[in-house]
């Protein structure tokens, strides 16, 4: 819709809102599904906004960070149908961050709104429904305090890094640490390597496609099929799920054409800055999670034995 109307740009926008509204729900819930959808789409929005209306390096683009970095370990923390909303939204804020348009940062915010209800409207429509996951096994408050710790100094570092990066897209390098981090040193260390290769090759492939097709409605294609790709593979996949979302995610940017290698290059070195990062922050998790209690079944979002649920 926005080429057929001269606004490219403005429909990348609201194509990102819809993408990161679809991809955060591998099923819709089936307790209060539509408040949910809507919920995640206020929440991705308002973090989309947001990045946009901060200035890379200035004290409110630190503050920020470190709170969608936070918001993110809390919600993994806790689990249910919200976590990959807040932890997408953490990603759309970084890049988000000096992406604005003509517009300014509420029209970029309306356009992500508009593009991620109309995202929850077609998950209602055509995704499967499943009960909620159980809720995941307490941490500790000890280990719950460390990995949010971990959270706000990966944040911290990575954002620091992106300012003294000679970069279109800087948001990205906090973005990837913050992608792999986990609660456990043994989760992340294997979210890494999970992720390490389809990473790498996704942040290449992106910046392929942004430095060659420069016509509006073949970069539109290739980002097409590249979701479609990533919705048939499925997220169990995780290699090839995670190159596609890598570069999907680096793809929805229409800026002014550029050689495609170099672009190619600056979002791979970007990926390994992130996971650098994340490598250097890990020491700071603890080792693994604890074992549950003998007989203790999982508990449900409102605390009910997930059998009984």
């Amino acid at each position: 819709m926005g080429i057929a109307v001269g606004e490219a740009g403005n429909g990348s926008v609201a194509a990102f809102g819809a993408y990161l509204l679809i991809v955060s729900f591998p099923t819709v819930p089936l307790v209060r599904p539509f408040a949910t959808l809507g919920a995640s789409a206020l929440i991705l929005s308002f973090f989309a906004g947001l990045g946009a209306s901060i200035a890379l390096g200035s004290p409110a683009f630190f503050i920020v960070a470190i709170l969608a970095a936070l918001a993110q370990a809390a919600a993994e923390l806790r689990g249910g149908p919200l976590r990959l909303p807040v932890a997408l939204g953490a990603l759309a804020f970084f890049l988000a961050v000096g992406q604005m348009p003509a517009g300014g940062w509420l029209t970029y915010g309306g356009l992500f709104l508009a593009g991620a209800l109309w995202g929850g409207l077609v998950a209602a429509a055509v995704l499967p429904r499943a009960p909620a996951k159980p809720a995941p096994k307490g941490e500790g408050e000890a280990a719950a305090a460390r990995f949010l710790g971990a959270a706000a100094v990966t944040s911290l570092l990575g954002s620091l890094a992106a300012v003294f990066v000679p970069s279109s897209h800087p948001g990205w390098l906090p973005a990837a640490a913050l992608r792999v981090l986990k609660p456990t040193r043994a989760e992340t260390l294997r979210r890494m390597k999970q992720r390490g290769v389809g990473s790498l090759l996704g942040a290449a492939a992106g910046g392929l496609i942004l430095g060659w097709a420069s016509a509006a409605w073949l970069h539109a294609l290739l980002v097409g099929g590249l979701v479609f790709a990533m919705l048939t593979i499925g997220a169990k996949r995780y290699g090839a799920w995670t190159f596609c979302l890598t570069a999907v995610a680096l793809a929805f940017d229409l800026g002014p054409a550029a050689h495609p290698l170099p672009v190619a290059m600056d979002r791979v070195l970007l990926t390994v800055g992130g996971l650098v990062i994340a490598a250097v922050v890990i020491g700071l998790l603890p080792g693994s999670a604890p074992t549950p209690a003998r007989g203790a079944p999982p508990r449900n979002e409102g605390g009910i034995p997930a059998k009984d649920a």
